[in-house]
């Protein structure tokens, strides 16, 4: 259903709405910041066709109970609108975009626990063994922790997209739309092809590596579910915490995981953070470095000396006001 706004710059919404349609996959991001900014404007009252840096300024003091980096994301939405009204010929202040530092730590497992994920997962059909979840969940998790994955790129992965020969995995469906190729280790090319070899699964080329018996590619909430369980069973996840995406360990915390690891291996072989984190961030499929930067702010306890490491390098080459997106 088509928004409709009805303050002074209702027109000109509409209008910018339509274009963000056609350039931004989460439009309605940008709807329900100008929902809200518009029923801002109409309780202003403007005479005139305008935007200015004081206006913009008490809308979002009136968010009084989202986090900062939320508040950004609106005034984001708001620079860039104010931006079009100026391409219109319409008074328009610009407002600054405020320095916002970064909250998330992400969390890293321990090798410890690691081993105890490993062994839970791969028990689980033992549990139940006409479960395909059961059979398909220890070959996912093998890759989210080998690859660095997001989960969505996994349970998007068909055997077209894989080559076991190379061992390289080509991500199509991949976060801000940008493909890449993703070079597998030589253990992990050889469990896959036992994976794809099974007789239990029946796949052709075109199957997704983890589907439901219709065929269809199985939803990430169903393996999110399955990680969870086994983070609390293992007691390393609070039974309370169940919020999709929610910060602490969770499975995307394997990405987490795998960034920090790859990162100690480059540096124990000999290689500096300089050379290593471009193509690393290049691997993961990050627009810039500071989405990889967040991911070396992980747990003190587990890694002291590796942080005074990579605090020496981050200290100066990593930008600050950079808006942080907690699924990178």
């Amino acid at each position: 259903m088509d928004v409709v706004f009805r303050s002074i710059l209702k027109d000109e919404l509409a209008d910018y709405i339509e274009f963000v349609k056609l350039s931004v996959a989460d439009y309605k991001a940008y709807q329900r910041t100008f929902i809200d900014f518009d029923y801002f404007l109409c309780a202003e009252g403007l005479s005139e066709k305008r935007i200015d840096a004081d206006q913009v300024s008490r809308w979002l003091d009136g968010f009084t109970t989202v986090k900062p980096s939320t508040k950004k994301g609106k005034l984001t939405h708001v620079r860039k609108f104010a931006g079009y009204l100026l391409s219109l010929g319409i008074k328009a202040t610009i407002p600054e975009l405020p320095h916002i530092p970064a909250d998330f730590t992400p969390y890293v497992f321990s090798m410890d626990e690691m081993t105890r994920i490993f062994e839970a997962a791969d028990d689980l059909i033992l549990d139940s063994p006409k479960s395909r979840v059961a059979a398909e969940f220890p070959m996912l998790l093998r890759i989210l922790y080998g690859c660095g994955l997001r989960l969505g790129e996994a349970t998007s992965l068909t055997w077209d997209t894989i080559d076991l020969e190379a061992g390289v995995i080509t991500v199509k469906e991949a976060k801000n739309q940008k493909q890449r190729l993703v070079p597998m280790s030589d253990e992990l090319t050889r469990i896959l092809r036992l994976y794809r070899a099974s007789p239990y699964f029946d796949m052709d080329d075109q199957s997704p590596l983890f589907r439901r018996k219709d065929g269809n590619a199985r939803t990430k909430t169903t393996y999110w579910n399955v990680f969870s369980r086994i983070l609390c069973e293992l007691g390393i996840k609070n039974p309370q915490t169940v919020k999709y995406a929610s910060r602490g360990p969770c499975i995307h915390s394997l990405r987490h995981t795998f960034t920090l690891n790859s990162l100690l291996k480059a540096e124990a072989e000999g290689r500096s953070f300089m050379e290593t984190v471009p193509f690393l961030s290049t691997y993961l499929g990050h627009e810039g470095l500071m989405q990889t930067d967040i991911y070396l702010k992980a747990r003190h306890e587990l890694y002291t000396e590796a942080h005074t490491i990579i605090s020496d390098y981050t200290y100066d080459v990593f930008p600050e006001d950079d808006v942080f997106s907690e699924d990178v």
